[in-house]
Parts: structure tokens; C-alpha cells; sequence
């Protein structure tokens, strides 16, 4: 059997799901459609949206990059997933009447500078608690034999490690503002903390480390609930952007050269 047949099952049911939810519950009750026909567009657009990342997920999680194929691969490269998130996004706006930015993506103009401070905050303390608890369900799992007592980093970690700093910080900048306005404004706000949790950990399965997911649901569910609290998108931008800035400049950095692993 294929190894895309079971994802791509999963993916059919999450999209038949929504449809149903929003048929029954209006699930997309903070979506505008003009019409019936408009509303089967994007019912369509979502549908092709889910099929193509799911195709680019599971492949790159099947075939990880060895590091010689990261010594060929275009920088740009690594922002294709971000343009069809931001693709998808701009396809959705303008289905639903193209509304402000703002109200699309919940970013307020009042308070702002409260916002920032509070993603400073949710980043520093969200950090600090991703790496107390992953290191403890880490350890748990170690025990039990589900996972290696020493696992390797994947050379992809190792790759984003030994990139200039300006390579680093692009990274950064794309992935708290376009994976946040998806995640986030978005698709939480249409089917909750915990679902868009779960697709945000899936997305990100592709690096290689399955450890790191353990990371990534944690501190997505404290960005997603500090979204759920303050209905603004602009803390979880700071607070995701200062967690991706520590791994990436500060931790990565340190572990590799401590352990001698190199860039």
C-alpha cells in the first residue's frame, strides 16, 4: 500500500468534516460567501489546498534531505510552503468579499504595543516551558523504549544551524508571520485550539525529528491559547517569532558545537 493512501485518507475525512461542520454549525460563520457558487469554490480551493500540502508533507517526510542534498537545494526553496499558505489565503479573502486585513486575520489596531509585549512574554515563558515539558515526555518516552535514548538531529537541523545570519532571521521573519496568519488567524478561529494544533505538528514532520514535534504541539497550543484569550494575532507573531529566534541563534547553535557535530 502507498504511504500517501492513509494520509490522503485522513486529509479526505478533515475536509469532508469541515464541509459537514460548516453545512450543520456554520462552522465558517466568520466567512461572508455571496452566493452559493462562491461558497462551493471554496469549499474546492480548501479541498485542493489540503491535497497539495499534504502531498508536500508526507514526501518530505519519507525522503529527508541528506546533508548533500541541502548543499544543492536553492535557499529559496525553503518557503514554498509558506507561499501556498499565503496563496491559499489570498484565494479565501477574496471569496469572502475581500474583508479588512485586520478583521480577516485579527489584527487589531488598538493596543499594539500591549500585544508585542505580551508575545514577548508568551515567547520568553512558552519557551522556557516547550523545553521543561518536552524534555520530561522525552525522558518518559526514552524509558519506555519509544524513542531513541540518543537521537540524532536531522541533517536539516543541522543545515538551518550553519546558515548566515540574515538567512536565519528571513526564516524566522516568513515563519512567525505566514504560519501564524494561517494557524492562527486563519484556521483556529474556524475549528479551534486543538485541531489546528494537531495540523500544525503535522506540518511540520517533515524536518526529520520526530522529537521535535513534541516541541512544536507544545508551544503551538500555548500560542494558540494566548490567541484564544486576546482574540489578537499580533502576541503569537512576537511570541512564535522570539521561540524560532532562541532555537535558531541561541540553542541549535550551542548544542551542535558542545556535541561537535558541526554545521
Amino acid at each position: 500500500m502507498s504511504p500517501y493512501v492513509l494520509p490522503l485518507l485522513f486529509i479526505a475525512v478533515v475536509w469532508g468534516g469541515i464541509i459537514y461542520m460548516n453545512e450543520r454549525y456554520a462552522l465558517f460563520s466568520v466567512d461572508q460567501f455571496s452566493s452559493a457558487l462562491l461558497k462551493a469554490i471554496a469549499y474546492v480551493w480548501l479541498g485542493a489546498f489540503l491535497l497539495l500540502v499534504t502531498f508536500l508533507v508526507v514526501g518530505s517526510s519519507l525522503h529527508p534531505p541528506t546533508a548533500k542534498d541541502l548543499a544543492r537545494v536553492p535557499f529559496f526553496s525553503l518557503f514554498a510552503l509558506h507561499g501556498i499558505l499565503i496563496v491559499f489565503l489570498l484565494g479565501w479573502w477574496l471569496l469572502t468579499r475581500r474583508p479588512p486585513a485586520g478583521a480577516f486575520l485579527n489584527i487589531p489596531r488598538q493596543r499594539l504595543g500591549e500585544a508585542v509585549m505580551t508575545g514577548f512574554a508568551v515567547g520568553v515563558g512558552g519557551w522556557i516551558a516547550t523545553i521543561l515539558l518536552a524534555l520530561m515526555i522525552a525522558l518518559i518516552l526514552s524509558a519506555a523504549g519509544v524513542i531513541p535514548k540518543n537521537p540524532q538531529p536531522s541533517p536539516m537541523i543541522g543545515w538551518m544551524a550553519a546558515l548566515p545570519l540574515w538567512k536565519k532571521g528571513t526564516i524566522v521573519f516568513s515563519a512567525m508571520t505566514v504560519e501564524e496568519a494561517f494557524f492562527r488567524g486563519w484556521l483556529q478561529k474556524r475549528v479551534g485550539l486543538i485541531f489546528s494544533t494537531l495540523l500544525f505538528a503535522l506540518a511540520h514532520s517533515g524536518l526529520g525529528q520526530p522529537l521535535l514535534l513534541i516541541g512544536v504541539a507544545i508551544i503551538s497550543l500555548i500560542i494558540g491559547f494566548t490567541f484564544y484569550r486576546t482574540k489578537n494575532l499580533i502576541p503569537g507573531i512576537i511570541a512564535h517569532g522570539v521561540f524560532d529566534g532562541v532555537q535558531l541563534f541561541v540553542i541549535i547553535p550551542i548544542v551542535f558545537k558542545m556535541a561537535g557535530l558541526g554545521g
